[in-house]
């Protein structure tokens, strides 16, 4: 089972769309990571993902090297190599942490709105101050160093006007080659929001299209997860996250819960506790709640887009509707404008059998 250790609640920005509940002190200790380390150890005798998230995680990055070198060790003398993983916001990466990444060939996820002005406005620093440029200087050694990059942006209602002009600054002027650029499902979108939306995203059509016909080798999430989930066959209950069964986050206090939206509002997902690294899984609570993610998504029955979407996320459904199974209205406002744009792009590049679509998706 993949694990991800929440080291902390703790971080150096104020993000305005957060959805961890923050508090003080709330760090893991020592303990508590290894016996999540030797959990995680125990369940998997092949690869498995063993992530560290936050708040910011890398407040805990002695931690992390302990926790690190005794995984992959363990993991090693059962017979597998963990695939390792971290989400930062990159405002503590320096050259021990370079060397860190690179050493355990970690896949790291790196937090980018977009430009200086759009990063800065939802992503300030928590004492204040500009947290854009120590994000960006740091992106070059990552792409060379780190096992992969990929660089998640939010976008809001705030920055709505940027979209494409920040998809294309993120890969273009930082010459970054996959980028996650998700929504703000929590935000208060207005129709007229909704209507710039469609305008920005018709903008990066042709972006994405000329991207691909001169043969750059990119991944842009908003339009490629689309392709790729259509040439699938469409998703079904368990396929975008598989809580219960294949996957778990552990809060720093030491419960496990079913993904870190969870571990990060604890309180709320008292319910969703999946056990303990003091006495392990509880199976039969696992089993529950995996029956809950895998039921049929009733809202979506009747809709074409059906299966092609993020509306089998359980954990953006609970928090945002309370419910694993349950669909904000605004994702499927957000998604019925972004899928028909993605499947006339795949049409096009693929009567074009252009190279670098069919390299990607093929």
């Amino acid at each position: 089972m993949d694990m991800i250790l929440f080291m902390t609640r703790e971080c150096t920005l104020k993000c305005q769309y957060c959805y961890v509940e923050h508090k003080s002190d709330s760090f893991m200790t020592k303990e508590t990571a290894f016996k999540a380390a030797d959990l995680f150890i125990k369940e998997n005798s092949e690869k498995a993902k063993f992530s560290f998230f936050g708040g910011e995680p890398l407040l805990q990055f002695e931690l992390i090297k302990e926790i690190t070198g005794y995984v992959t060790g363990k993991a090693a003398e059962k017979g597998f190599e963990p695939l390792l993983s971290i989400a930062t916001n990159g405002t503590l990466i320096n050259d021990e942490v370079l060397n860190f990444l690179e050493k355990y060939k970690f896949r790291v996820e790196l937090s980018l709105d977009g430009d200086e002005l759009s990063h800065n406005l939802n992503r300030p620093m928590r004492s204040g101050g500009n947290s854009y440029k120590s994000v960006v200087k740091n992106i070059p050694a990552l792409q060379k160093r780190a096992g992969h990059l990929a660089v998640v942006g939010v976008i809001s209602p705030q920055t709505v006007d940027n979209i494409a002009h920040n998809a294309k600054h993120v890969m273009d002027d930082l010459k970054v080659k996959s980028y996650l650029m998700v929504a703000d499902y929590t935000a208060p979108w207005t129709e007229a929001d909704l209507s710039k939306v469609l305008d920005q995203f018709l903008d990066l059509e042709e972006w994405y299209m000329k991207k691909s016909r001169e043969g750059d080798n990119f991944y842009f999430s908003a339009f490629d997860a689309h392709i790729a989930a259509h040439i699938k066959g469409g998703f079904k209950p368990g396929d975008f996250c598989d809580v219960g069964r294949k996957i778990c986050a552990v809060g720093e206090d030491g419960r496990i819960f079913p993904c870190v939206r969870f571990a990060g509002k604890p309180e709320k997902a008292a319910n969703y506790v999946l056990g303990h690294v003091d006495t392990g899984f509880n199976w039969r609570k696992c089993s529950e709640i995996s029956a809950e993610n895998l039921k049929p998504r009733t809202q979506c029955s009747e809709c074409s887009l059906d299966g092609r979407c993020i509306t089998y996320c359980p954990c953006l459904n609970w928090d945002t509707t309370g419910s694993m199974s349950k669909i904000p209205g605004i994702l499927c406002a957000y998604e019925s404008m972004i899928v028909p744009i993605a499947d006339r792009i795949a049409r096009t590049l693929f009567k074009e059998k252009n190279r670098s679509f069919m390299k990607k998706h093929y």
